[in-house]
């Protein structure tokens, strides 16, 4: 090699290693203060933009993890407050069945039928002043919910709507009743009294419910009283009452001595409407029950379907549920059964709904320790790698500094050459 000095190439080439070396100190030394392998776009291009997409899904399930647990929030509140709901309606049940017995006078009626005001009342404010961050629940405007529970577009569960459960629109029921101008009272005290044989007893009485078979009432032994052949007549239609759906009360008027019959049908055709009741038979005449049958255009006959509103039904709601009579405990029954069972159905839903945001958040930790692993990978620092580089390019640093020096010491040995 020729003895050069203007350009020492042993230095310069000692130099590059140098800086090489450096270079990889640098790194190692940046890798293992960040903890991250990949700390710019030029560690590692590919990896650094497949680690973002990563990165984006787990930030975004994280989101989505808390948006599910704000779910099963807003269920378990919207949950609880129908459960009170529930219990009230409960309540107001015991008193329509209490109310329906025979055993209570009028005033104990409209003490019941107080507290039946009240819980309706208290269900109807229950219902308008729910609220979960803001948001009425249980009085008919929440509904197509969505819920985000993905870090992506589409991932949702979406709930239709919460049942509506203010005491105008909570309940739905359908039934029959015979009109009031349909039923002959009886007057035991007049001389144009309609029960003109009653002491002779009935052997031929029917009800028929919609197309069915006419179902025998049984027969009527002679009564001592008007009024004991409207009790018999009575008995006879409720002691079918499994059978037919229909089911019959004797009221008396207030001020008077007169009565009347009222009769109730929930028996339902396909279309949700009540079922035609008709009585008949050769005995059931207005002179033998104080009741027109079925041919009679007077009759107590109920017409079913939607044909007539007088006696036709379709009642919605149970803010008028009123339970001071008899035949409006009957009624009360029925929409309260209506509303419990809707309310039951909300709160199964709400269970659903609740099961399913849990489970969504367990597949979401799931997913998300899985792409924080994948990413840690692709990204993360190996500390036992990196410790090991670093200490091989510590030593290189202190060695090429010592070969950089003894290499510009490389010229002087030209001197010798000009020494005489």
């Amino acid at each position: 090699m020729a003895a050069t000095i203007n350009t020492n190439i042993i230095s310069i080439n000692a130099q590059r290693n140098l800086a090489l070396s450096g270079s990889s100190l640098a790194t190692s030394m940046q890798r293992l203060s960040s903890g991250l392998r990949v700390n710019s776009a030029k560690d590692d291009a590919a990896g650094l933009a497949i680690a973002e997409r990563m990165n984006t899904q787990v930030r975004g399930l994280q989101v989505a993890s808390r948006n599910a647990n704000d779910g099963i929030s807003l269920a378990q509140t919207a949950e609880g407050a129908l459960g009170k709901v529930g219990d009230m309606l409960q309540r107001m049940r015991e008193l329509a069945v209490q109310a329906g017995n025979a055993t209570n006078s009028k005033s104990d009626r409209e003490a019941l039928q107080a507290e039946v005001k009240q819980l309706s009342a208290e269900i109807d404010r229950v219902a308008k002043q729910t609220s979960f961050n803001g948001q009425k629940l249980l009085e008919g405007s929440f509904a197509g919910a969505v819920f985000q529970v993905g870090a992506n577009s589409g991932d949702n569960i979406t709930l239709g709507a919460l049942a509506d459960t203010r005491s105008s629109k909570i309940s739905s029921v359908s039934y029959a009743q015979s009109s009031a101008p349909s039923v002959v009272t009886a007057q035991p005290l007049a001389a144009s009294a309609p029960l003109g044989n009653f002491s002779v007893a009935a052997t031929d009485l029917t009800v028929t419910v919609g197309t069915g078979t006419p179902v025998q009432l049984g027969p009527l032994s002679a009564a001592s009283s008007p009024q004991e052949r409207l009790g018999q007549v009575v008995e006879a239609i409720n002691n079918k009452s499994s059978d037919t759906g229909v089911t019959a009360y004797l009221t008396k008027i207030d001020g008077t001595e007169n009565f009347k019959v009222e009769i109730l049908s929930g028996k339902l055709d396909s279309n949700g409407d009540p079922m035609k009741v008709a009585f008949g038979g050769a005995d059931f005449l207005a002179t033998n029950t104080g009741l027109d049958p079925a041919d009679n255009p007077t009759g107590i006959s109920i017409p079913g379907g939607a044909t007539d509103a007088s006696s036709v039904s379709k009642a919605q709601g149970i803010e008028d549920i009123d339970v001071s009579t008899q035949a409006g405990a009957w009624v009360a029954l029925r929409k309260i059964d209506s509303a419990v069972d809707q309310i039951n159905s909300a709160r199964a839903t709400l269970g659903a709904m609740q099961s399913r945001f849990e489970n969504a958040v367990n597949n979401i930790d799931i997913q998300s320790e899985n792409l924080s692993a994948a990413r840690g990978r692709i990204v993360d620092a190996d500390f036992a790698k990196e410790t090991a580089n670093l200490s091989r390019t510590q030593i290189l640093q202190q060695a090429g500094t010592a070969m950089v020096a003894q290499a510009n010491q490389i010229p002087q040995q030209v001197l010798q050459l000009l020494q005489k």
